[in-house]
């Protein structure tokens, strides 16, 4: 059998967007998957008393998932000052670490990092592949390349730009091209551009376009002169419409992308990733808190997106999972499967076609992989999940952690059993809000009172 660890048995999704094929087996080599068929056709070479056998009856055998959308270094932040201001760089990049095996454990195999605060997310995608420390396997960005219109440019123009941020300010071509250059040097997988604002950080209409179309020519020649990939953050039609002309590999959001988008789309091969997780966290969990003229808009955006990405994905034009994990409402380890449950309920998708953008559909996102990852294929690496059920009739099965059975990583098993200790948020990594609100004086009552909206 020469090195033969693993039969995993049960009902086998290839990531392929076939249909499952029941009664399967997946042969894993050392970290390869070395065979792929009907159980009852397993070649004699791998049927060794001493292989150890994972899955069984009323289980799915499947590819490990990709998260198209995370930010490793975020830390979970509640606001553009938490993660741009506070918390040391050092500190940061250990809580990454911490927060990567978070991921990992929850199924998700491979994950594109899509902005970093300073350069934290190339340093733990090269920790974990030099075998430091347990993670997904990592695409990444640097800091997202902004104008004064994109997002990260949300604080006061009297004070400097936040070298926390998770962004970059250009001002003009020659720093644009200067930025591309810089983060290719310092080892980006991929260039992001905010290509439009944002209502979530900058409280102002997604509407319009942060850069000129020529800008977006530029950054897009200059990322693929370099044999990078590129991708933007772009809500509106306007910004959709440019990137996609421009030819940027896949686009973050397009929420109200338009007939003339998806045409651009579909011509210059470029994917979406949605990434409706966090709308939908904000709009379950906010509840009046932001002010109703804000969720309104949340939820406009919402339902137009809903609309918008179906026809997108009608005409062909593929859709990627993604979480956003790394704010405080998407909490690492927590959400990653979410967008599965939205693509089917909200977007329509069949749950074949969701876990397809989960697995197969998203290995482009890291190109270094792609030829390797999200597919259950012989000489692919053993990225597998086994899960209690059938994902294929229910995503949200991926949702509940009682239902991963098993988490393999090219071939390792990954300890899911022993829980993660809670750790203690220092006071350094939040808001420095020392007064709970104002303390108003009731002239009626003759007393005080706490306001604190």
């Amino acid at each position: 059998m020469n090195g033969m660890v693993h039969l995993i048995k049960g009902r086998v999704f290839d990531g392929t967007g076939s249909a499952p094929l029941e009664h399967g087996v997946v042969a894993v080599d050392k970290d390869t998957i070395a065979w792929i068929g009907p159980e009852a056709q397993l070649p004699e070479r791998y049927r060794d008393p001493d292989a150890r056998v994972l899955g069984g009856d009323g289980r799915t055998v499947m590819p490990g998932m990709i998260d198209g959308h995370i930010h490793v270094s975020f830390g979970e932040a509640r606001s553009e000052e938490e993660l741009a201001l506070y918390t040391p760089v050092e500190y940061r990049s250990i809580k990454a670490i911490w927060n990567a095996r978070k991921v990992l454990r929850a199924g998700v195999t491979s994950a594109f990092d899509a902005a970093t605060t300073y350069n934290i997310a190339a340093s733990v995608r090269d920790a974990i592949e030099a075998g430091m420390y347990e993670g997904p396997r990592l695409a990444v960005c640097g800091p997202q390349i902004t104008s004064h219109q994109g997002l990260e440019d949300s604080f006061p123009s009297s004070m400097q730009f936040p070298p926390g941020q998770a962004g970059v300010l250009a001002k003009g071509r020659d720093e644009i091209i200067e930025l591309i250059r810089l983060q290719v040097k310092n080892g980006v997988d991929c260039i992001k551009v905010s290509g439009s604002s944002d209502l979530a950080i900058a409280n102002a209409p997604v509407g319009g376009a942060a850069f000129t179309a020529d800008e977006f020519n530029l950054i897009a020649a200059e990322a693929h002169r370099l044999e990078r990939t590129c991708t933007v953050h772009a809500r509106s039609g306007e910004a959709t419409r440019l990137a996609a002309a421009a030819g940027f590999d896949w686009i973050m959001h397009a929420s109200f992308i338009d007939e003339e988008g998806i045409e651009l789309c579909l011509k210059n091969n470029i994917a979406i990733v949605p990434t409706l997780t966090l709308l939908a966290n904000i709009l379950e969990s906010a509840q009046g808190e932001a002010g109703a003229s804000i969720i309104d808009e949340f939820r406009h955006e919402y339902e137009s997106a809903c609309i918008n990405l179906r026809k997108a994905y009608d005409a062909g034009v593929p859709l990627i999972c993604g979480s956003e994990s790394g704010w405080s409402l998407v909490p690492y380890g927590d959400w990653h499967a979410r967008e599965l449950e939205i693509f089917v309920n909200d977007i329509g998708l069949t749950p074949l076609q969701a876990l397809h953008a989960a697995t197969g559909a998203a290995a482009r996102l890291l190109p270094q992989w792609r030829d390797r990852i999200g597919t259950l294929a012989e000489g692919k690496l053993a990225d597998i999940l086994v899960v209690d059920g059938d994902p294929t009739a229910d995503v949200t099965l991926l949702q509940r952690p009682q239902n991963i059975v098993s988490v393999m990583k090219g071939g390792s098993l990954v300890d899911i059993e022993t829980p993660i200790p809670d750790r203690r948020v220092w006071s350094f990594e939040k808001h420095r809000t020392f007064l709970p609100g104002w303390f108003k004086y009731d002239s009626r009552a003759g007393r005080g009172y706490l306001k604190t909206h």
